[in-house]
Formats: structure tokens, C-alpha cells, sequence
């Protein structure tokens, strides 16, 4: 049986610790980044997320987002609590 999706990340930008609890908040973490602006998509698959489904995957697709940031060098990401 899959596990189920953690549905939280804890980053560090700039030194200061952000925990994401939900799509919301991952939208507004997407919108405040510099590279939100090219991030259209995702934003609109987290305000599309009306079913368990396509919850999973948009904090998957929030998550690789974050990903993303930490190879970049602006975010560390520690997923889960």
C-alpha cells in the first residue's frame, strides 16, 4: 500500500523558518519568491485542488517546486514536520 502524502514542508529562506500547512500557504510562498512570476501553472493547479488527487499533486507539484528553489541555492527544504 502507497504512503500516504505528507501534506506540510518546512523551509529555510534566508535564515528564517517557513512551515507550510497548506495549499494556501504554499501559494503565497510561491507568489512572494522571485521565481513565482514564472509559476502560473502551479498556481493554478493549487487553486484547481478540489479532491484528495489533485491535492496529492499539487503538493507534489509544491514540493518539487521547493525543490527546485534548494538547487538553486535560496531555500533549504526539510520535508515533513
Amino acid at each position: 500500500m502507497p504512503q500516504p502524502m505528507i501534506h506540510e514542508l518546512r523551509l529555510s529562506v534566508g535564515g528564517e523558518i517557513q512551515e507550510i500547512r497548506s495549499l494556501d500557504e504554499a501559494a503565497i510562498f510561491v507568489r512572494c519568491h522571485p521565481m513565482g512570476e514564472h509559476a502560473g501553472s502551479l498556481l493554478d493547479q493549487i487553486a484547481g485542488a478540489s479532491n484528495p488527487l489533485l491535492t496529492d499533486r499539487a503538493w507534489l507539484a509544491v514540493a518539487t517546486f521547493a525543490d527546485a528553489m534548494q538547487r538553486s541555492g535560496n531555500v533549504k527544504l526539510t520535508r515533513g514536520a
